[in-house]
């Protein structure tokens, strides 16, 4: 199929709240990635947000935002065409699991999450046009391991539709985030500067620790529904470091991302060295993924 001229469709990447994510060939026979967002039943304000801001970041070219090359319609759908990457970290996750047993090795993970945290620290200092001064740092609002894509060693940020500013209210769209990553403040309807630290937190003790991390709540004593991180199964070195970056308090965490992945190393010991991924292939059984 060819829903935009010489662009054509290979496989399923995967599907989500506004849509499905398919890999593609471009017209001169480069690999893309094509974003079809169903229209039907969404908020017009929400589709345009997530389009107005990738053309934003398209200006901006930072290396660690995936790149958006166009926009077009294709009704019901608009369709975003932006770079293929090779596979997400919870991809990368489940094939360390499979072929090793264990979790992404620290060291590499560390150094993977210091890319996302230069580029969710660039996004709070960011104030792009249409957006007032007094507006607030800009918060990516849906950091998890799904959203953040690996291409060769670059970390690419991606899924910018729920971004929103540390002053710009999210009652009218909704609840922003997805549990257990969403920080305490967007269940109140508002975001901070330090939102997606929390987010990135909650990724980091996934990636590290595996699913025990998670305990599923029964009873009716917070405020906080699904899911929640138990810092028990966490090491006495970063039980700390994850404490603070994890508080229900915005101001009690971190300065920045970078500073909450800097006391993370600074924990573990961790030499800057980093292996390159063991496993040999992404597996063409697993969506999203290069395979070699």
């Amino acid at each position: 199929m060819e829903p935009i001229p010489g662009h054509r469709l290979k496989r399923l990447l995967g599907k989500g709240g506004f849509g499905e994510v398919w890999s593609a060939t471009s017209p001169d026979g480069s690999r893309v990635a094509l974003k079809f967002v169903d229209c039907q039943g969404k908020s017009g304000g929400l589709v345009g947000q997530e389009i107005r801001m990738m053309r934003r970041l398209h200006d901006l070219r930072h290396p660690n935002f995936i790149q958006l090359f166009s926009v077009c319609s294709s009704p019901p759908y608009i369709v975003i065409t932006m770079e293929r990457a090779d596979g997400s970290l919870k991809e990368l996750q489940t094939i360390y699991q499979r072929e090793s047993g264990q979790n992404i090795p620290i060291d590499y993970l560390l150094e993977l999450l210091e890319q996302a945290a230069v580029a969710l620290d660039f996004l709070a200092d960011l104030r792009p046009e249409g957006f007032a001064l007094s507006a607030g740092s800009v918060q990516h609002c849906d950091i998890k391991p799904s959203n953040l894509l690996v291409m060769g060693d670059c970390l690419k940020v991606a899924d910018f539709g729920l971004c929103a500013t540390a002053k710009q209210r999210t009652d009218g769209h909704g609840f922003r985030g997805t549990p257990p990553y969403a920080a305490p403040e967007l269940y109140e309807g508002r975001t901070t500067r330090r939102t997606d630290q929390y987010a990135l937190a909650i990724t980091f003790c996934e990636l590290c620790l595996g699913n025990r991390v998670f305990v599923r709540l029964t009873d009716n004593l917070t405020r906080y529904p699904g899911l929640q991180v138990d810092l028990s199964k966490a090491r006495d070195r970063e039980y700390a470091v994850l404490g603070r970056a994890l508080s229900e308090r915005w101001t009690d965490r971190w300065p920045s991302c970078r500073e909450f992945i800097a006391a993370l190393r600074q924990a573990k010991q961790v030499s800057r060295r980093v292996p390159r991924i063991p496993p040999k292939t992404f597996p063409k059984s697993s969506p999203g993924i290069k395979t070699t």
